[in-house]
């Protein structure tokens, strides 16, 4: 593609120089650079790509876009922009040739639930007979094929990509998860609309955000993306959700429990380690009953927002029901591990404070005499849900393990210590109650090795779920709980009749 092909759909203020070189590829990465590439300088929280100039051109670039003109830039075009990540956006969806506009892109957004909902949604339209696409934080997939997402929401480039290839394969709907990161910071602007969903909104991510009314006006931009007539599906029992839907002008439809404000009605609810099931009171006078293998009382609303969501596309009832019927819980979310007679191990996502709670309410329904719960909190991340889920895990646990999660540049210690300060706040002590141990993996050791003969214990380990590395001073190192705790129950020996090879000696809390 040509680059006055690109400027066509792109904003700009200016161009110097008159060069029309073809464009390779589209990048905000100069690692990424080959030759040919537009390369996007953005100025992200810790870098500056007007920094990497000089690096893009040494690998090819034919083609840069500024925020101001630079002379490390050398003789190639410079495209002046005012904003570089609204200019990625531009540029990427004009290089893959508008996929969107070949599919029905389904958008879902919300605090909690989005994965689930995504899962949900993906199995409903190809349960309808759509070939299907989905991009979520656990995986993207096209035409059956997977692969590991590295993202909740990539990149402009990355997200246009995988549309591409989407259309290209010959897929009738794509569904993606659009995380506030990915809304605030551009990476699926101008992307039409089939439907978006709304899930609910609570505290999370304040450290890019500010306060909780920007992070909602973050996810409420979502919206402004809808075709026109296309449905906006919302939480009616969340309060942003009641927020959102009081002012969108255009189509849209609520679900939940509330009765008088919902159009799709959730009522019989039921759910437990075996499933859930529930009723939907439908807009057209209509009710249906839908069962689901998902274990959490929160996912009821999950389930009903897809229900509702595929409904308002289109999907036939008895198709809606059975791909509710067939989604399995995504990998990481109330994973459950059945050791032997006497331990469990739950492996969950959760790492908010509303996600947590919710978590641990459908954790400790499961029989324990004991429960010991191993958590950490990220770095370079919102501070004030630290002590938060601290309480919290004191709360619901009867012994805490704090560790890391993801401490990224700041100080692993001194997150823990913020975490434990939430615990001592309601009044535990340490070690008696809990005890910082900031190797993930031999936290999760000492947890299955702390459970004792004769006493079901529970073991919930939480925030990393299918997450496949742990971030740690700007190096990504291999780590998966499942395969960390996995590997331990071997090791240990716990799989044999409940024998403890390696137990810790004066287990503390007993």
């Amino acid at each position: 593609m040509k680059l006055k092909d690109i400027l066509a759909e792109l904003p700009h203020r200016g161009v110097k120089g008159d060069a029309d070189p073809e464009i390779s590829a589209v990048t905000y990465d100069s690692r990424q650079v080959k030759p040919g590439s537009m390369f996007v300088a953005i100025r992200g929280l810790r870098l500056d790509g007007h920094d990497y100039l000089a690096d893009a051109l040494a690998r090819g670039a034919a083609a840069v876009v500024v925020e101001e003109v630079s002379p490390r830039a050398g003789p190639v075009p410079q495209i002046v922009v005012d904003d570089a990540r609204r200019a990625l956006a531009a540029a990427a969806a004009a290089f893959y040739r508008h996929p969107a506009e070949e599919l029905a892109v389904v958008g879902v957004t919300g605090t909690n639930g989005k994965t689930t909902v995504s899962f949900l949604l993906e199995s409903i339209f190809r349960a309808a007979g759509a070939k299907t696409a989905l991009a979520c934080t656990v995986k993207n997939v096209v035409a059956g094929l997977e692969r590991r997402a590295r993202l909740t929401t990539g990149e402009a480039p990355e997200v246009q990509a995988f549309l591409r290839e989407a259309a290209d394969a010959g897929a009738d709907v794509a569904v993606v998860e659009a995380s506030s990161h990915g809304l605030a910071l551009s990476r699926v602007a101008g992307i039409p609309l089939a439907a978006a969903v709304f899930t609910n909104l609570s505290h999370d991510h304040l450290d890019l955000h500010g306060d909780m009314d920007s992070y909602f006006r973050a996810k409420a931009s979502l919206f402004e993306q809808l075709r026109e007539g296309a449905p906006a599906v919302i939480n009616a029992d969340d309060p942003y959700g009641r927020r959102l839907a009081a002012s969108f002008a255009g189509r849209k439809v609520t679900y939940g429990a509330s009765e008088g404000a919902s159009d799709y009605l959730v009522y019989d609810a039921s759910s437990g380690w075996g499933g859930l099931s529930f009723k939907v009171a439908c807009p057209d006078g209509s009710r249906v009953e839908l069962v689901s293998p998902l274990r959490g009382s929160f996912d009821v609303p999950n389930c009903a927002a897809a229900f509702a969501a595929g409904r308002e596309l289109g999907v036939p009832v008895e198709a809606a029901r059975e791909g509710i019927a067939e989604t399995d819980e995504p990998p990481g979310r109330l994973e459950l591990i059945e050791v032997n007679d006497e331990l469990t191990v739950v492996i969950d996502y959760a790492h908010s404070p509303d996600s947590m709670d919710r978590a641990m309410v459908e954790i400790r329904r499961l029989p324990a005499d004991r429960f010991v719960v191993v958590f950490g909190c990220s770095g370079n991340r919102d501070v004030e849900k630290r002590p938060k889920m601290g309480a919290l895990a004191w709360r619901y646990g009867d012994y805490v393990v704090i560790t890391n999660e993801d401490p990224y540049y700041e100080d692993e210690e001194a997150i823990a210590r913020d975490v434990a300060a939430g615990l001592i706040a309601e009044g535990a002590s340490e070690p008696e109650d809990f005890r910082i141990i900031l190797d993930r993996g031999e936290a999760v050791r000492f947890a299955l090795s702390s459970a004792a003969p004769g006493e079901r214990t529970v073991v919930a380990v939480m925030g990393k779920g299918h997450e496949d590395k742990l971030r740690v001073k700007g190096r990504e190192f291999p780590y998966n709980d499942r395969e960390t705790t996995d590997r331990l129950i071997a090791e240990l020996g716990l799989r044999s009749g409940g024998a403890r090879a390696a137990r810790a000696e004066g287990r503390p809390g007993a």
